[in-house]
């Protein structure tokens, strides 16, 4: 089976710093993956690599076998076909909800109404807010906002998803509401690689996770191993802090007492 998503020694400069240093991985139709790390420790780009917002300086990139090339006439295309989710919501706030899921497709897809406006209420139904389609963002909570930002980026039809750190610019109790919607994606076989500090999310949903540092891939394994059983004294020593600072109990290995 042909990878949905996958990376071939990609490397990432910014200057004297080197974001991602060869960085290889494959992501199956249907797999959820998370990347966990510490900050700065090149998940964000990681992720801005595959949808070309990021170009990488060596190795390739490659979506559904077909190479991601900045400078190819498609590229377009492949930044449609993968959906984007940010920390940070970025609507409109001249428009309704229904308006911003409605607006990317409109421009991009060039679908027209009524099957547009349809299809943006389903998705809007689909992540709770059918009720906010008349409401402008600056009226909508921080965890609805994100919400909409998921509709929006589904409403491109695409064939798999990037979600960079969701849930970390909102109020803890909006959380479980954000999660709830790519708990559900998940079990309706979506294609998710998903950049998170959210462990227990990562333990539930992920098929593989994956901890990045310095740019690097350090250990990758199914959930229950890394979070259980991490080999890496790094994946340990993340894992501990993390763990331990959510009154979670600390990775197995050195806790660093």
């Amino acid at each position: 089976m042909t990878p949905r998503i996958a990376l071939e020694g990609v490397r990432k400069r910014y200057g004297a710093l080197t974001a991602l240093d060869g960085v290889s991985l494959e992501v199956m139709p249907g797999e959820v993956v998370v990347l966990i790390g510490p900050s700065g420790s090149g998940k964000s780009t990681l992720l801005r690599c595959v949808n070309a917002l990021e170009i990488p300086d060596d190795g390739e990139v490659r979506l559904d076998g077909e190479l991601v090339d900045a400078h190819a006439a498609r590229i377009d295309r492949h930044r449609a076909d993968v959906g984007m989710v940010f920390q940070h919501f970025n609507l409109f706030p001249h428009l309704t909800a229904l308006e911003n899921v409605m607006l990317a497709p409109r421009l991009v897809r060039r679908l027209r109404p009524p099957e547009l406006q349809e299809t943006a209420l389903g998705l809007l139904r689909r992540v709770g807010l059918a009720d906010k389609r008349d409401v402008y963002p600056d009226t909508l909570s921080g965890g609805q906002k994100q919400r909409v930002a998921i509709a929006r980026a589904l409403a491109m039809r695409p064939v798999a998803m990037l979600f960079d750190e969701p849930t970390s610019a909102l109020d803890p109790e909006m959380v479980g509401e954000v999660l709830g919607v790519m708990r559900q994606l998940a079990s309706d076989g979506m294609t998710m690689l998903v950049a998170s500090h959210e462990m227990g999310f990562a333990r539930q949903v992920a098929h593989r996770v994956l901890f990045i540092d310095g740019g690097r891939i350090v250990e990758a394994g199914a959930p229950d191993r890394i979070f259980d059983a991490p080999g890496e004294e790094r994946t340990q020593a993340f894992l501990s802090r993390v763990l331990w600072g959510r009154g979670d109990a600390p990775a197995a290995g050195p806790t660093g007492s």
